[in-house]
């Protein structure tokens, strides 16, 4: 059954981003390619022309259509009016398909909409400040009109949905779980862009470990440090390598290691594809994770992982990683230690995850997205 889907996507996360922005292009970029779908684009004006020159096909051969105000103008609107709705801007739509946690009015379209998460409900997934309470709150108004409009809900693991549900009980009977994937560059071997920023920045030859995702408190940038400072007494060559971006204040923290820590910010998949390749592990200690993609990204790499035992982290690694208590130091010291003086336990590991990571490509996702679809159509 053919089925034309109008899909609408925050732009600005396409392009240079990780989490929701990169699971939002991988899944639209698959939907695109399957039998019988056909996919417009919803988005912001000014965002089209800033991100899909750099984006580059298949962004740039989509058909776009473009509401009259910024994203968060438009979002606001659709919030307290429900006007315009997603007809006015293609008749043709089935399925109007948010990409993240939005809305977007429908009069005859079935509304689907991605909810990668129930981070900001839970007690302490995110440090208690202003801006956290706000979203929130946010949230919640969203939520609340979601829980009223919205046909489907798609979320990315059976511990998102199982949250989700918790809070919002009235979401239960249409949840459904497609999970992430892998994107397909880290099946691929490394190229000369990656290794060259390993040459460069002195890490062809230097044992080190992988962070991904950045230090903040999210991610357990307190419990990060802590354990670092015991592996760099016993580790006096091993580098802590963290991509992406960090919380100032663990970044100024973080400097106090010296060369023993390096922060490269964002980088390319390219580079981040030979970053996983050369490090001795890859230590995703995370407070809190609807998925948590770099376990896998990094076993697509064929590089053991070291991860905390919670939320959905346990769900998405399986049987090929090694998890330890989120919150105590020594067992993630432990584990690094274990993995850093046994060759034959990282050599079983990476087979472990390399036959596991197998499972999760976006080819898979958007067939299983694209039945959750026609089941409501």
């Amino acid at each position: 059954m053919p089925i034309n889907v109008l899909a609408y996507v925050h732009l600005r996360n396409i392009y240079g981003s990780t989490g929701a922005g990169r699971v939002a292009r991988q899944m639209i970029e698959h939907l695109a390619i399957e039998p019988d779908v056909s996919v417009n684009i919803l988005a912001d004006r000014e965002d089209y022309r800033k991100i899909v020159p750099k984006v580059g096909a298949p962004w740039s051969d989509f058909h776009y259509h473009f509401f009259r105000h910024d994203t968060s103008r438009q979002q606001a609107l659709w919030l307290l009016t429900h006007r315009p709705r997603a007809e006015a801007f293609d008749a043709s739509a089935d399925i109007v398909y948010c990409t993240g946690e939005s809305y977007v009015p429908t009069r005859r379209a079935k509304l689907v909409v991605t909810l990668h998460d129930a981070a900001f409900f839970e007690p302490d997934a995110h440090p208690v400040k202003l801006s956290t309470i706000t979203q929130k709150w946010k949230w919640r108004i969203l939520y609340n009109v979601l829980s009223d409009r919205a046909d489907l809900f798609h979320t990315v693991s059976q511990f998102s949905a199982d949250r989700l549900a918790h809070f919002f009980p009235s979401l239960r009977s249409r949840l459904c779980v497609v999970p992430n994937a892998i994107p397909p560059r880290f099946f691929e071997p490394v190229s000369a862009e990656g290794e060259s920023f390993l040459v460069f920045s002195g890490l062809k030859d230097r044992p080190f470990v992988l962070l991904p995702r950045g230090l903040n408190y999210r991610k357990n940038a307190d419990l990060v440090l802590q354990a670092w400072k015991i592996l760099q007494q016993h580790y006096p060559d091993l580098k802590l390598v963290v991509t992406s971006h960090c919380d100032p204040i663990y970044a100024e923290k973080a400097k106090s290691f010296g060369d023993s820590v390096m922060l490269t910010g964002f980088v390319s998949d390219e580079v981040l594809c030979s970053i996983y390749h050369a490090a001795q592990l890859v230590w995703f200690p995370s407070r809190y994770e609807g998925f948590g993609i770099p376990v896998l990204e990094a076993m697509a790499c064929r590089t053991p992982v070291v991860a905390s035992n919670t939320a959905s982290i346990p769900e998405v690694a399986g049987h090929a990683a090694i998890l330890v208590s989120r919150d105590v130091v020594s067992e993630h010291v432990d584990a690094i230690r274990g993995l850093l003086e046994n060759a034959q336990l990282r050599e079983e590991i990476r087979h472990r995850g390399t036959l596991h990571a197998q499972q999760f490509t976006w080819q898979n996702s958007a067939a299983k997205l694209k039945q959750a679809f026609l089941s409501i159509c």
